[in-house]
């Protein structure tokens, strides 16, 4: 959920609203002020909570976030829930209501049999006052605490429960495990979630704020080139999957626009999810395919001809799939059993001469290779062999048979594409 520019609530220009360390009796009734003009701002009452603890009113903080709990879990906005369950540990809350947040919490967004989803739900903050009127409010705190706790009051609650990104594939036992593993990041405005070329180990999760992507252009990493934007990122994006699936390194650095609070998962915690470890990675491949695919489809000239339908309708068609280091993708002699797209990772393309495979290239993101066994008919003329964790997007050696009616001038450009590469290998052979 983004705010557009004229909704941005005054708390974004009030530094003792930003400062979370800052306590005080004025910041109590400011936070007040702006929960009394914009009631479905969530965040102010997580604020709320945090001033009262912050001057020993601890049990009015912990009631504020238990309601908070309940409204966003029941009200379909499972990060939100969790976000407030984060609130109660890091501020010691009693363990009884910690326990109860993340049961209620597994109860309604784990996998169950026969579980439906709904569609994901978006609200907009009411706009904030230009200015807090400190004087019209009361003198002791008791209408923060009953205003910060009415969020269940008059409350819509969905028939279906939208899904918790990446969370809601897992089993309830491996789906507690992870929830309780998500550690909450809150950076200020400039700082770096991520880094560009660091060796990533965590997925992260915005909860509320809004972050740049930028990269360096260029491949002189010492010279001072200034980066560019390649997009925002904001509430209940997920980024970084790519470094729990392939072990890559990062290919863009997310620093924060403003406030960011975000949820960050390491990679270690897959070691605790038992079998739930391969339902966690399979949400991360499918998110990361879809999501390259789609760039890949817009960018790439064998999908030119085709409108935004046609593009989605084909990329339901396909698969993905992770190959892990020296595993044969392709099999020289072999027909292939699809086509695919590398989507990250790195590939080693062979031919066997002798005793010794003849090294003849190795693809990168986008390239695409198995067209020429599956345009020809006939065994692959290489061998492609996964040189680390790849991330790929397959389509089965039949679906490609159906594409060639549905698809033609693809498959047209696949071919073309077959020949040059046919040609370049030759070429490198000689």
């Amino acid at each position: 959920m983004h705010e557009p520019d004229d909704l941005q609530d005054e708390s974004s220009q009030d530094p003792d609203f930003e400062d979370q360390t800052a306590v005080s009796e004025s910041a109590v009734r400011t936070c007040l002020a702006h929960m009394r003009r914009a009631p479905l701002d969530y965040r102010l009452r997580g604020r709320a909570a945090e001033l009262l603890i912050g001057l020993g009113r601890s049990q009015s903080g912990f009631r504020i976030l238990r309601s908070c709990v309940d409204a966003f879990t029941f009200g379909g906005f499972p990060l939100r829930a969790l976000w407030s369950i984060k609130l109660l540990e890091l501020h010691g809350g009693p363990g009884e209501l910690i326990e109860r947040g993340y049961n209620l919490l597994t109860r309604q967004y784990a996998r169950m049999p026969n579980r439906e989803w709904g569609d994901p739900i978006f609200e907009m903050p009411t706009p904030a006052p230009n200015q807090a009127d400190l004087d019209a409010l009361p003198e002791d705190f008791s209408e923060v605490e009953r205003r910060a706790t009415d969020i269940i009051r008059g409350a819509h609650f969905p028939d279906r429960l939208p899904r918790f990104a990446l969370l809601s594939d897992l089993e309830p036992a491996a789906f507690r495990i992870a929830a309780e593993a998500m550690q909450l990041r809150r950076m200020r405005d400039g700082e770096a979630l991520l880094t560009e070329g660091e060796v990533g180990d965590s997925v992260h999760i915005i909860v509320f704020g809004d972050a740049r992507a930028t990269r360096i252009q260029g491949t002189d990493r010492s010279a001072e080139l200034a980066p560019a934007e390649l997009g925002r990122v904001g509430e209940g994006d997920v980024f970084g999957e790519m470094a729990l699936v392939t072990d890559s390194p990062r290919i863009a650095t997310i620093t924060a626009a403003g406030p960011v609070e975000a949820f960050e998962l390491k990679r270690d915690v897959l070691q605790s999810l038992g079998q739930g470890a391969q339902s966690l990675l399979d949400a991360l491949a499918r998110q990361v395919c879809d999501r390259m695919v789609g760039n890949l489809m817009s960018l790439s000239p064998l999908f030119s001809g085709l409108d935004a339908e046609r593009r989605g309708a084909l990329i339901t068609r396909f698969q993905s799939r992770l190959a892990h280091p020296g595993e044969a993708i392709i099999t020289e002699g072999e027909h292939a059993p699809g086509l695919f797209i590398m989507l990250d990772g790195r590939v080693q393309v062979s031919v066997q001469r002798g005793l010794q495979p003849q090294i003849l290239t190795h693809l990168r993101e986008g390239d695409v290779f198995g067209e020429i066994s599956l345009v020809r008919g006939t065994p692959a003329t290489a061998t492609c062999t996964a040189v680390r964790r790849t991330m790929l997007m397959w389509l089965p050696s039949a679906s490609f048979s159906e594409l060639k009616n549905s698809y033609p001038k693809v498959v047209e450009a696949i071919a073309e594409l077959g020949e040059y590469r046919l040609l370049d290998s030759l070429y490198t052979l000689a």
